[in-house]
């Protein structure tokens, strides 16, 4: 969805838009999108920039950090982002500051709110996604899910802790 900026009123402009499955493109992301995301809130002009506020709703599925097994998770996320026009020009490198985190560019008069949406989504994926908290993951040598099956791998010992697993199995006997 392009939110156009050339006849917006001084009031500013609320937006509300509910993607389909399939209407945004993840293939870049590490989720997958099979209900339908729901996207609202206000654009207001702050000077030549632009101030988004909002928040997004959905339901998107990935895979488990441990056994791979795909996991839904429910997102409700706000958002309150600045948006300024690009420089045609180009500013070359500079330092980002803090402020600049919930900074993007716009150009032509317009907001890619697809582009928005997704990067929200990835932002607010939780640093750990487990199918389950005790999720045993996958055995190391055989690619088992040790959730579902036990292995009859013999787990093999770092060679670091060899000397430490001598002196323990040495202590047991005595």
């Amino acid at each position: 969805m392009i939110i156009s900026l050339v006849h917006m009123p001084a009031d500013g402009l609320r937006f509300e838009h509910q993607y389909r499955a399939g209407e945004l493109e993840t293939g870049d992301f590490s989720f997958e999108i099979h209900h339908p995301v729901q996207v609202s809130g206000r654009v207001d002009r702050v000077g030549p920039d632009m101030r988004l506020r909002g928040g997004i709703k959905a339901s998107i599925s990935t895979a488990c950090d441990r056994c791979l097994k795909e996991v839904t998770t429910s997102i409700d996320s706000p958002f309150d982002l600045l948006y300024t026009p690009e420089d045609p020009g180009g500013a070359g490198e500079f330092e980002l500051q803090t402020r600049d985190l919930d900074f993007d560019l716009y150009k032509n008069d317009e907001i890619n709110l697809d582009e928005l949406v997704l990067e929200q989504l990835e932002l607010s994926l939780p640093s750990r996604i487990l199918c389950q908290q005790d999720c045993l993951g996958l055995c190391p040598q055989c690619g088992i899910n040790l959730n579902v099956e036990k292995c009859d791998c013999r787990q093999q010992l770092d060679p670091r802790w060899q000397a430490l697993a001598d002196w323990k199995a040495k202590s047991e006997k005595e």
